[in-house]
């Protein structure tokens, strides 16, 4: 009798034990699990010179451990800054990725119409286009070579609805508005061909 009481009482604080054990471990667990922050997420694609507003952004808790100081925690505003890159849906908004609305450069929508054979195939809203223009030589004229007018600027609209009858399409670029001029000289001379910046 008295050595079923003694082991009873050496069971009951081991017990004790592995239930404190197991409760500390949980909680270990889930804090060490939740380790992290919330940073700014992307939500809609941007491109350079774009103002961010409220439905531009999401904010995201996540683990980023040593490169989190690359990256815009929710303790800065990023509404109202302007972007300086093109940034996709679910990217994390890097600390380069924004600017202040004084120190960035103003950016414009300039709308062209451009043979359909003149514009690559298979270009999405967001990315990055070449623009050249090449001047078709009549007879006796000198030939010339194509000029890279603008390089990199973001794809804003395209609508391709005249591509299927060869007639020309409208697209829209955003174009830094110290080359607007630039870009709408080179439309009233030759033709303009848009080419995808990067294969």
């Amino acid at each position: 009798m008295t050595l079923q009481k003694k082991t009873r009482s050496t069971r009951l604080p081991l017990a004790v034990t592995l239930i404190v054990a197991a409760f500390v471990s949980a909680f270990l667990i889930a804090t060490f699990s939740n380790k992290g922050a919330d940073y700014w997420v992307i939500s809609l694609p941007i491109s350079p010179g774009h103002q961010i507003s409220a439905s531009d952004v999401s904010i995201a808790h996540l683990n980023l451990d040593e490169s989190a100081q690359f990256y815009l925690s929710v303790e800065v505003e990023p509404i109202g800054m302007v972007a300086t890159r093109i940034m996709h849906p679910g990217e994390i908004i890097g600390s380069d990725d924004l600017t202040s609305a004084i120190d960035a450069m103003s950016t414009s929508a300039v709308p062209l119409s451009v043979r359909s054979v003149d514009v690559a195939t298979g270009l999405s809203i967001g990315e990055g286009v070449d623009i050249y223009w090449v001047f078709d030589a009549q007879n006796g004229d000198e030939v010339m070579d194509p000029v890279l007018i603008l390089g990199g600027v973001t794809l804003l609209s395209y609508d391709d609805g005249g591509k299927n009858f060869g007639s020309d399409v409208g697209l829209s670029v955003a174009v830094e508005e110290t080359q607007v001029l630039r870009l709408l000289s080179a439309t009233t001379l030759g033709r303009l061909v848009v080419i995808r910046s990067h294969v």
